[in-house]
C-alpha cells in the first residue's frame, strides 16, 4: 500500500484542487469576449498545465515508491520507509529531481483537458442546436442532467486514444536512465506497434471518464449547492 498511502491518495486529491486553480486562473486571464467552444478549449488548456506541474512531485514519488517494490525491495511496502525513499532522491539526484518529468507531465495534462473539453462542447453542439429550435424569444438552452453526464464521460473516456504514448512516457521519464534522451524514449514506445502502445486502453479509458465526470458533471453540481 506504500505506493497509494500516502503518496497515490495525495496524487489523487490534488487533481482536483490544482485543476480548480488553473481553471480559476483562466477565467481571470482568457477574455471575456473569448467563448463558447474557445474559452472551454482555453480553460482545458490552463487546468491541465496547472494540474501537470501541482501533481508532478506526488507523480514522482508513486512511482519511485512503486519501482522500489517491483525492483524486489519489500521495505517499500512499509508506509514510513515511502518517505525514505523520496529522501533518498533528493539527497542522491537533488531538488531539481522532483521536477523531473513536469513539463511533460504539464504538457500531457494541458492536452487531455484540452481535448476534453473540446469532445465534451462538441457533443454538446447538436444538442443545444436540436433544443434551440423549441425556445421562445429571451429564452436560453438549458441542457439536462443526463446531456452533462453522458457527454462529460464520453469526453473522459475518448481523450485516452489521445495521449497514451505520453502516459505511457512519463513514468519511463520518472525513473529513466540518465544515457537515454526524452525522444529516444518516446520512440521505444512504438517499436512493439499500436497493439502494445495502447494495452490496457479500455481500463484507462474507464478509469479517465469516470475522472472527468466528477472533474466536469459531479463537479459542476457541488459549485451550484454553495452559489
Amino acid at each position: 500500500m506504500a505506493g497509494a498511502l500516502p503518496w497515490g491518495v495525495l496524487l489523487g486529491s490534488s487533481k482536483g484542487l490544482f485543476f480548480g486553480l488553473g481553471k480559476a486562473c483562466g477565467e481571470m486571464v482568457v477574455p471575456e469576449s473569448i467563448q463558447g467552444k474557445a474559452r472551454a478549449v482555453s480553460m482545458g488548456a490552463f487546468a491541465g498545465a496547472f494540474q501537470g506541474v501541482g501533481i508532478a512531485p506526488f507523480l514522482l514519488a508513486s512511482t519511485r515508491v512503486n519501482q522500489a517494490i517491483a525492483a524486489g525491495d519489500m521495505r517499500a511496502t512499509n508506509l514510513s520507509y515511502s518517505f525514505t525513499i523520496l529522501g533518498n532522491v533528493i539527497r542522491n539526484e537533488g531538488i531539481q529531481a522532483i521536477t523531473r518529468g513536469m513539463g511533460t507531465n504539464a504538457f500531457k495534462r494541458a492536452l487531455d483537458w484540452v481535448v476534453r473539453f473540446y469532445i465534451n462542447e462538441t457533443l454538446k453542439e447538436p444538442i443545444r442546436k436540436k433544443k434551440s429550435k423549441n425556445l421562445k424569444p429571451g429564452e436560453k438552452v438549458v441542457l439536462s442532467d443526463l446531456d452533462k453526464l453522458w457527454t462529460s464521460l464520453a469526453a473522459g473516456g475518448i481523450s485516452v486514444y489521445v495521449s497514451t504514448p505520453l502516459d505511457r512516457l512519463l513514468p519511463l521519464l520518472q525513473q529513466r536512465d540518465s544515457s537515454k534522451s526524452t525522444v529516444q524514449l518516446f520512440k521505444e514506445q512504438f517499436k512493439g506497434g499500436l497493439p502494445k502502445l495502447y494495452a490496457g486502453a479500455v481500463a484507462r479509458s474507464a478509469h479517465a471518464a469516470l475522472h472527468v465526470c466528477f472533474l466536469m458533471y459531479v463537479g459542476d453540481k457541488i459549485k451550484q449547492i454553495f452559489k
